[in-house]
């Protein structure tokens, strides 16, 4: 771990702690804490990034919603949440270390555990959950619109097919500004 802003001004977990015995003190860790880089930068070293995307087409990002917000900052209040019931019950504070990198990795566990039990032991793209299924996949309409379509189970297929899919949802084209 390497020294932060925060322990150089002297308030670094260690110091507080020792003020506050009940503060939870949550800071962002890991390997690549000090260097440059993003959600897209998180998510490639995690190695997320390479399963992400149509087939033959280059990987691509769901914006930061994986690194930075799933697993930055959702499981650092997990962390935090955590950390308030140990607190509850033993009155001592916590030190929570939260890793984008890890984090990311920790959210995508279902890609990797879901290749072992054949869900998504294809290329990327070509798995039913990254649009390899015609069940599962986003289509333009007839008013150069878009349309997410989501029918795994075999009932909800069958509406689709049938033109009663009320789990279809229509998603509207950004209007161009002038």
């Amino acid at each position: 771990f390497n020294e932060s802003v925060m322990e150089k001004m002297g308030l670094g977990p260690e110091d507080l702690l020792k003020e506050n015995p009940r503060l939870i003190y949550a800071r962002q860790s890991g390997s690549y804490t000090k260097a440059a880089g993003h959600d897209i930068n998180y998510l490639a070293m995690s190695g997320l990034l390479s399963m992400l995307g149509r087939s033959s087409e280059k990987p691509y990002p769901p914006l930061n919603l994986v690194a930075d917000f799933a697993g930055g900052g959702l499981v650092c209040a997990f962390g935090i949440v955590l950390a308030l019931l140990e607190r509850s019950r033993s009155a001592q504070g916590q030190i929570i270390d939260a890793s984008m990198v890890e984090g990311a990795a920790y959210v995508g566990s279902f890609m990797w555990k879901s290749r072992s039990l054949g869900l998504w032991n294809r290329p990327r793209g070509e798995n039913m959950l990254d649009s390899g299924a015609p069940f599962y996949d986003t289509y333009r309409t007839s008013d150069g619109k878009y349309m997410a379509v989501g029918t795994i189970e075999p009932q909800f297929y069958q509406q689709l097919i049938q033109g009663q899919c009320n789990f279809c949802v229509f998603l509207f084209k950004k209007k161009k500004k002038k």
